[in-house]
């Protein structure tokens, strides 16, 4: 957990958080605002996907098979396969052992 203060850590934390807020906003009379961030929410979701995938893609610092089982953990479990990445990845850009 070296790793938690990454932009993509952070970002899908918030994703988490508005999801969160939302579910509560959701028995309130104001389903507009709960809707809405819902949707930023789930935007928040997809860019963290997209980002993982595109940051474990291009590391060079994980050997052939890990890259292979990362790629495979973000893509095959969306949103917390990119969050485990990114707390397994320690400040000198490789997995903890």
């Amino acid at each position: 957990m070296a790793n938690i203060r990454h932009p993509l850590f952070l970002t899908g934390l918030a994703a988490v958080l508005l999801h969160l807020f939302a579910l509560a906003m959701r028995s309130s009379r104001n389903s507009q605002v709960a809707d809405f961030l819902t949707l930023a929410g789930a935007f928040l979701m997809v860019v963290c996907w997209v980002w993982s995938v595109f940051e474990v893609a291009k590391t060079d610092t994980l050997e052939g098979s890990q890259k292979k089982f990362w790629l495979i953990a973000v893509i095959a479990i969306p949103f917390v396969g990119g969050m485990l990445y990114h707390m397994m990845h320690s400040k000198r850009n490789t997995i903890v052992d």
